[in-house]
């Protein structure tokens, strides 16, 4: 049986087709939004935000397994090992039930998961945050500490590489991060999503 999920709630309001932000009206999406990328590359802030926004839940699945376990990721990851610690998180994404406007930032390494990744789809659109490597290297660096799975001898350039073609398989919608606030990333993402539902 899938996990239960303690969730972290915000104020929901029914959705009119913008939602205010000081002068600067947001699109809001027709569907839940989940956030798939790199370590480092802004998905739980940059989820958090969108969440403010727009007055949607946020869930952030690294956070609910280190709910589950009482401990930070990479103690997590140390304890279990990578193999179970995948199985965890594909039963932490298969346990998540987005019944109601959502953002869902997602661990790095979910794209492993076909069927968690099939799950997420079915409930929402699946946004790829691209940042370069230089990039996610920078923030890995400014935040290490942090729980990768499947950092080993080839180092975080052979990881990238190797994630790259999967976060692009999954995603209805790939949104180049710049340099920037994090605030300007999530309009970025938001416009992405209004002109890319204009197009259909």
């Amino acid at each position: 049986m899938p996990p239960s999920i303690k969730r972290e709630h915000r104020p929901h309001f029914p959705a009119p087709s913008t939602a205010s932000t000081g002068k600067l009206p947001v699109p809001v999406p027709e569907r839940s939004l989940t956030l798939i990328g790199m370590p480092g590359s802004g998905k739980s802030v940059i989820g958090r935000i969108i969440a403010n926004l727009l007055g949607w839940t946020f869930l952030d699945t690294d956070r609910l397994i280190e709910q589950r376990h009482g401990g930070r990721l990479q103690g997590v990851i140390d304890q279990l090992g990578e193999g179970a610690f995948r199985q965890l998180e594909e039963e932490t994404v298969l346990g998540l039930e987005v019944g109601e406007p959502t953002v869902v930032a997602t661990g790095g390494s979910v794209v492993y998961s076909e069927a968690a990744m099939r799950h997420l789809a079915s409930r929402s659109t699946i946004v790829f945050l691209d940042a370069s490597l230089e990039v996610v290297r920078q923030r890995i660096q400014a935040q290490a500490p942090r729980g990768i799975v499947g950092l080993h001898e080839g180092g975080l350039e052979e990881l990238f590489r190797e994630r790259l073609p999967l976060y692009r398989r999954y995603a209805d919608l790939v949104v180049q991060l710049h340099p920037g606030s994090a605030e300007r990333a999530a309009l970025t993402v938001l416009r992405a999503l209004s002109v890319a539902a204009v197009r259909q």
